[in-house]
């Protein structure tokens, strides 16, 4: 094989198909998604329920309630209970986003029974002991301490105030006085909102007897009473730049973007494909201009982040504090000439196997399908959503990038954060 000229590259062969989970209800009458497949005996499940950050009362509330859930129950101590999970060789693990919690388990296939009970204790039993919460919040504090010396945490912090609002739940970020705030009687009552009556869907991954689904169903008791007409506040979005002063900072970091577009949105899949020539991999042109040609930093990229209630766009970076401006400079640069210039074939072919393979290699693993399931769940994508997705890619044109950048790539709606 000569080396003088590079392989070419072909985008027929990538098969995006996802094969639906299969769904039954629980006694109470929860969705349960279920599906099979790999070679290892091994299976992930992941409870999802209803609260979210979106719903805490206060700050930290609701990642607290989840942290909490393995530091005892009314017969375990929560050394006792790791214990117990340990010797089957299990774990689970309960977070907070934006909209949702999820406390995810794995096992293998032939203990998940006898695991079940366990987890089942955990989420339903637990007595949040004060000593626990204490100690919790010590940990967090310390956290939030070493996180304020750090630019991109200002920064980041900065932008969702801006991005959401101050007011809004997700623009909140916990300040010291809000973690020593937190008490047990808010813990308690988020838990019996959102965990004990707030549980909407289940899935479970891996490779397991059919029989199995029928044991989980029979032995899953929470239910589901959140309502789904909830009224989430509205983005209150202030553009414009902005800068946070950080005494004797050498570091830097800026961040800036708006509003991106729905995961729904007709042009979706282009526009992820433009924001991946931009800066979504490491050979984007931000990398190659910013940090290869000029090293002005050791890493830049663009996103775009979406769910099923907003998307954001944006272009994020650390910097020596003397390249901010020069890096801003060029950053704009990048920006409009994605927008007046058309992408040559070789750079848009090598996105689109990026892009792709991608999403193939997320498809590559049993346990690793639950979280397109989801994707598609909490979207309301249809299942032929990844090769409709392909399709898009495959037959997007240079002028289609062009034309996306200009419509979707707002420069006067800018947020610009600035640490220096």
């Amino acid at each position: 094989m000569t080396r003088i000229s590079k392989p070419s590259l072909s985008n027929e062969g990538y098969n995006l198909q996802f094969k639906p989970f299969e769904k039954t209800l629980t006694k109470q009458g929860v969705p349960f998604y279920f599906q099979s497949a790999g070679t290892q005996d091994v299976i992930k499940m992941e409870l999802v329920f209803s609260g979210g950050i979106i719903n805490q009362p206060a700050p930290g509330v609701a990642s607290f309630t989840c942290s909490m859930l393995s530091e005892g129950t009314k017969s375990k101590s929560g050394t006792e209970l790791v214990n117990a999970l340990d010797y089957y060789g299990a774990y689970f693990q309960a977070k907070a986003s934006e909209y949702d919690s999820v406390i995810t388990l794995y096992c293998l296939s032939k203990h998940l029974m006898a695991v079940l009970p366990l987890l089942n204790e955990a989420i339903e039993d637990s007595i949040f002991p004060e000593k626990a919460l204490n100690t919790l919040k010590r940990n967090a504090i310390e956290r939030l301490k070493v996180n304020e010396q750090k630019s991109s945490f200002l920064c980041r912090r900065e932008f969702n105030s801006k991005f959401f609002g101050n007011d809004h739940p997700l623009g909140i970020s916990s300040s010291i006085e809000d973690i020593n705030k937190i008490d047990i009687a808010q813990i308690i009552e988020y838990h019996q909102t959102y965990f004990l009556k707030g549980l909407k869907y289940i899935l479970l991954s891996g490779r397991f007897e059919d029989s199995l689904k029928d044991k989980v169903v029979e032995s899953i008791n929470f239910s589901n009473k959140v309502s789904s007409n909830i009224i989430y506040p509205e983005l209150t979005t202030q553009k414009g730049k902005f800068i946070v002063t950080k005494e004797k900072a050498v570091q830097s970091t800026i961040k800036l973007g708006h509003k991106g577009i729905s995961r729904t949105h007709a042009y979706f899949p282009t526009f992820q494909l433009m924001n991946t020539i931009l800066g979504g991999y490491f050979g984007s042109r931000l990398m190659k201009n910013i940090r290869e040609d000029k090293g002005l930093t050791y890493g830049i990229y663009s996103s775009h982040e979406t769910n099923s209630h907003y998307s954001l766009w944006y272009i994020e970076s650390d910097l020596n504090k003397k390249n901010i401006e020069i890096a801003r400079k060029e950053i704009f640069s990048e920006i409009a000439k994605i927008q007046t210039e058309l992408v040559e074939a070789d750079e848009l072919s090598t996105a689109k196997n990026y892009l792709l393979g991608s999403i193939l290699k997320s498809l590559d693993n049993n346990l690793s399908l639950s979280g397109r399931m989801k994707l598609i769940l909490d979207n309301e994508l249809n299942y032929d959503y990844l090769n409709e997705f392909k399709e898009r890619i495959l037959k997007a044109t240079a002028e289609e990038i062009r034309e996306i950048a200009n419509q979707y790539l707002h420069i006067n709606d800018l947020i610009e954060i600035t640490v220096e």
